[in-house]
Formats: structure tokens, sequence, C-alpha cells
């Protein structure tokens, strides 16, 4: 079965922490790994089968500091195949900002530009993140029993 990846980018932690408490759901059930996007070399996408990107999205519609490389990388790439990678996004932002959830939709436009497939509907949440994100997860969880049967 191939790992899960999880990257998280955060600017306050909350997108930190939710990838944490995402990954505590489905480790007894797949071999999951949360990564702080900053600590992983963009080009390692290449090596990931199944991602999970959780982004908040902070100032004018930017990436946090720690996810702005991995999305640079995947907006600008060329000839960037993803063809062989399943991901799912989910980002945190606030309504009242006119980029709500920018982030979280530029990864989920730029994967998909690059031939990557995903696993289900991108998740934008608003500030109370922890009434919405749940129904989410058990989607994904059935999605990924399908994908890894075994």
């Amino acid at each position: 079965m191939s790992l899960i990846h999880i990257l998280w980018g955060s600017q306050s932690g909350n997108a930190q922490n939710l990838a944490q408490v995402i990954g505590d759901s489905l480790i007894d059930h797949f071999p999951v790994e949360v990564i702080d996007m900053g600590e992983l070399d963009p080009e390692g996408i290449q090596e990931i089968k199944n991602l999970i990107i959780v982004t908040s999205t902070y100032g004018d519609g930017e990436a946090p500091d720690n996810a702005s490389e991995w999305l640079s990388f995947v907006k600008f790439a060329e000839d960037l195949d993803l063809s062989h990678l399943n991901y799912a996004v989910i980002g945190l932002g606030d309504t009242y900002y006119p980029h709500f959830c920018q982030a979280g939709k530029d990864f989920d436009q730029y994967l998909s530009k690059h031939g990557a497939h995903a696993m289900l509907k991108r998740l934008d949440c608003d500030l109370y993140y922890e009434e919405q994100y749940p129904e989410w997860v058990e989607e994904l969880k059935s999605v990924l029993k399908s994908h890894f049967p075994d």
C-alpha cells in the first residue's frame, strides 16, 4: 500500500493542527506521513502517489510562507507530469477576505492542470473549520478504502 503524504502549509498553526488531526484519523487504516511543506523539496512530488494538502491562505490570497515554494513549483513548472498522483485539498480561510481559500484553490487548479487526479472535491473552510472538515474526512476515508481495498 502506498504511503499517503499529508502536507501542510500554515501561517498561524491552524492548517498544521488540522493536518495532524486528519493524519491521526487515517493512521489506523492507512500508512500516513504528515509533513511541513517547507521541509520537503517540491520536486519530491514525483515520488508521491497519494497527496493530501491542507493549507491556509493569508494576506492577499498568498500561500503561507512554508507552502510558497511548493505552490510556485506546481504553478510554474513546465512539462510537469503528475498523472501518477492522486490528491485532495482542504483550504482554510476567512470569507471576510476577497481571496477566500485562494492557496487551496491554486493548489487544486495547478495539480489538476499537470494531470493529477482529484480523489474528491476540494473543501474550502471558513473560520469554524472544526464544523466543516469531519464529513470531508469521512468521504476521504471511503475514497481511500476504494483505492486501497486491502
